[in-house]
């Protein structure tokens, strides 16, 4: 009994690293769809890009260093989000602009087309060769309790908490965040109050591609392998949002948790108890999706709209 409590508690705390990940992944669906009530399918595409874009300044820094150490990883980091930012640019004038005030169908098969577009492009330019990540952290473990717990797997719950917590000091502090509340309310009234909203819509989008890149440079040295599959791990973000609650910030935090936790003790100790489960591990998370989506309908943190008529 012991050793199944160990081993239960011992995947979940990599199911939770693997979940806050999830948790980025939806943050950045939540952020551009409560701002622009658009689902950005191309969400998984640019945790992708971020992962390739930080693995190419980790290879040259390190060239440039003589070799591999921290200071060449916070170098590689900070590019990346100079890159990050400046791809959120470029994807508020791309997408959104262009398409603002065209039907959703419209803007929801751009994202689609941007998708394909990000993962061929980046097959073409990185090769068809996986690449081999580099964590910053090697392979150092901490011993709790008969627990062991991976350095990495604590540095990315701790990165993802650090995170959770600017996006709620932002979003509530700064007059900025104020202004993206108020225009995800109502963008037009928002901008009748003076709100610059073609701004704050080009912020929402650095802010998707920021949260983007993060989870990808987070989740690459958890994989053996990175290639342009990885970008189907935004398919699994998407039902952490839509747990949540489809616009609901801390609904994406809690539903990726969930869903990562769900996901690491299934592969885990209940498919080594049941055999069966193994089977069925790729859709589980699809499954619990449609049990909770039957007891509410609008997502754990979600709130029903009510239509006058």
């Amino acid at each position: 009994m012991s050793d199944l409590l160990t081993g239960l508690l011992q995947e979940s705390v990599s199911g939770i690293a693997l979940g806050c990940i999830y948790a980025l992944i939806a943050l950045g669906f939540t952020l551009i769809y409560k701002a622009t009530e658009v689902v950005n399918f191309a969400q998984g595409e640019i945790m992708m890009v971020g992962a390739y874009v930080n693995f190419f300044f980790v290879t040259q820094f390190s060239g440039m260093a003589g070799g591999l150490n921290g200071w060449v990883f916070l170098f590689a980091l900070f590019a990346s989000l100079i890159f990050a930012v400046l791809f959120g640019i470029i994807l508020d004038y791309i997408i959104n602009r262009p398409l603002k005030d065209e039907p959703v169908f419209s803007i929801i098969m751009a994202t689609i087309s941007l998708a394909i577009i990000l993962r061929s492009l980046t097959a073409m330019i990185a090769g068809p060769i996986s690449l081999v990540p580099v964590s910053p952290f090697g392979d150092s473990t901490i011993k709790a309790g008969g627990i062991v717990i991976s350095v990495l797997d604590l540095a990315i719950i701790i990165s993802a908490i650090i995170l959770m917590i600017l996006f709620f000091l932002f979003f509530s502090k700064t007059r900025w965040g104020i202004a993206m509340k108020a225009t995800s309310e109502d963008s037009e009234a928002a901008q009748l109050m003076g709100i610059p909203v073609k701004q704050v819509y080009r912020m929402v989008w650095v802010f998707a591609a920021l949260v983007g890149v993060i989870s990808g440079v987070l989740l690459a040295p958890r994989m053996a392998l990175l290639d342009t599959t990885m970008s189907y791990l935004g398919l699994k973000a998407f039902p952490a949002a839509i747990l949540g609650g489809f616009g609901s910030i801390p609904g994406a935090i809690v539903g990726g948790i969930i869903l990562g936790i769900i996901e690491t003790v299934s592969m885990g100790t209940l498919s080594f108890h049941f055999a069966w489960i193994k089977e069925i591990n790729d859709i589980i998370v699809w499954i619990v999706l449609i049990a909770v989506l039957m007891i509410r309908p609008d997502g754990l943190f979600g709130i029903a709209k009510v239509k006058r008529v």
